[in-house]
């Protein structure tokens, strides 16, 4: 037998993976003590809009080895294994594709685009899970979730609920981050922020004849000059000397008095 000069872990891999996925070896139902405690993880399930990076590796070594650990100890271990939608993400990447089929997701109506996402999920979900089992991931197959589940998605509708009947959560006009693109709202974590270099101006508001002498004026510094034609009232801070003895004069608005 002609013995290979280097070591491919690869063919080893697969092969010990395959014979626990068909052994059951990580389904907790392998414990046959009824009495024996409980461990079980649900992973932080990845984003179907990539594949997996150096972070989820990390991230999963060290629950593996926590379920591992437990499962050695005599536990009933599950480590539930699952895939996130990833919401507006996964939007994006669905109607970026669509649009080189010259296609909207208003053209393909609610159901047709959902079942797009589905689709893309079917293509990419399953480029993740074949990450996780090169990864040696004991995780129950078996019980695999996606959080558009229809399962999960219930369950979602039920705790909001549940969190309205207790007053724990409540609707209210707010500041929102609108994507003109989308024509949706945004959550604070969906947006990144650029810093631009702006202009800042410097407007001066005459002061109004008030038994002073000379062409005194207060400047003011803004970046949106435009609003000026709205001000009703300029404020200063009243320990400050050198505003103190202007404080209930009157201004003059610039290009309008």
């Amino acid at each position: 037998m002609e013995i290979p000069k280097t070591y491919d872990p690869k063919q080893a891999e697969e092969q010990h993976y395959a014979r626990w996925e068909k052994e059951g070896c990580f389904a907790p139902e392998i414990n046959r003590d009824p009495s024996a405690p409980v461990f079980s993880i649900v992973i932080p399930p990845p984003n179907v809009t990539g594949s997996l990076h150096m972070g989820h590796a990390l991230q999963h070594t060290l629950m593996d080895v926590m379920t591992r650990h437990k499962r050695m100890l005599g536990y009933r271990t599950l480590w539930l294994p699952g895939e996130d939608h990833a919401g507006i993400s996964t939007q994006v990447v669905v109607e970026r594709e669509l649009r080189k089929e010259k296609l909207s997701r208003h053209d393909l109506g609610r159901e047709r685009f959902v079942e797009r996402v589905w689709q893309w999920k079917e293509q990419y979900g399953s480029q993740i899970i074949q990450q996780m089992r090169r990864e040696g991931a004991s995780v129950d197959w078996s019980r695999q979730r996606f959080t558009m589940d229809e399962g999960l998605s219930r369950a979602v509708r039920e705790v909001f609920v549940r969190l309205y009947e207790e007053g724990l959560i409540y609707r209210g006009d707010y500041i929102v981050n609108w994507c003109p693109n989308e024509q949706t709202a945004l959550s604070d974590l969906e947006v990144d922020k650029e810093s631009q270099h702006g202009k800042l101006y410097y407007l001066q508001y005459p002061l109004r004849a008030n038994g002073r002498t000379g062409n005194e004026h207060i400047t003011v510094a803004t970046t949106r000059p435009e609003t000026m034609l709205g001000d009703t009232a300029v404020a200063v801070n009243p320990t400050d000397e050198r505003y103190r003895d202007l404080i209930g004069g009157t201004l003059l608005l610039p290009l309008t008095d």
